[in-house]
């Protein structure tokens, strides 16, 4: 079993990753075509290149923090930059819709509140 992958086999991964196809990533990575398609059928190149496929997804997707900066500029007046009204309405509303789909806007609760329900209702007798 492979244990790590090879400087050569890292520039491939990352290049199949960014898109170039077989024949460019192989020569950048030094080997010939062919090998590179070889490459391709081992588990360990298709998971490295899904790992870092994964990684580039999610560096292209604002996180709380993203939306959190941008509406504090706007806020501040920073974001003003904007030749139109449209849009800087455009890119508040992307905000909102982002925050809300990260529930970057939700309250923390505590979640330790017990609630107790003490029965201390004595029945006397018929109603």
């Amino acid at each position: 079993m492979k244990k790590g992958l090879s400087k050569n086999e890292i520039v491939f991964c990352r290049l199949k990753a960014e898109g170039k196809t077989d024949l460019q990533a192989a020569e950048g990575a030094g080997y010939v075509e062919e090998y590179g398609k070889n490459l391709l059928k081992k588990e360990y190149i298709q998971k490295e290149i899904k790992r870092l496929l994964e990684e580039k997804r999610k560096e292209e997707i604002a996180n709380d923090t993203d939306i959190l900066q941008f509406l504090t500029s706007v806020m501040k007046g920073d974001a003003y930059k904007e030749k139109s009204d449209a849009a800087i309405k455009d890119r508040m509303k992307a905000a909102e819709l982002l925050g809300k789909r990260q529930n970057v806007f939700e309250q923390i609760e505590n979640k330790n509140d017990v609630v107790i329900i003490v029965d201390d209702i004595v029945n006397k007798g018929k109603c």
